[in-house]
């Protein structure tokens, strides 16, 4: 099984926490979450052009396993399924993002 990953931090209101490479479309499950700080995560099937709107995430922490989110919080797990040419990962908020991580992984 192949994995992905991808560090990052941020220190503004929508900046880039950072942007997968064009080979994200071999993964099909993600894994997401930082140490501070909110994020959106928005989803390119050619690698160019960006969802304007955030994609639902499921919050792995949550009892309820179905809970849906489209913005992270500080400390939390989140996952997303699906193949994309490219993802991108923003802060959300006026609070840093610290230690983000971002995994891909190959079922």
């Amino acid at each position: 099984m192949s994995t992905y990953l991808r560090t990052g931090a941020s220190n503004a209101d929508d900046a880039t926490v950072f942007e997968s490479l064009s080979n994200a479309e071999q993964f099909d499950t993600w894994q997401l979450g930082s140490s501070a700080g909110a994020m959106d995560v928005y989803v390119s099937g050619d690698g160019v052009n960006f969802q304007t709107a955030p994609v639902a995430l499921i919050d792995l922490g949550s009892i309820d396993p179905s809970t849906a989110v489209v913005e992270t919080t500080a400390g939390g797990n989140y996952g997303i399924r699906g193949r994309w040419r490219s993802i991108r990962v923003q802060q959300k908020g006026a609070t840093a993002v610290e230690n983000a991580y971002l995994i891909g992984y190959e079922r």
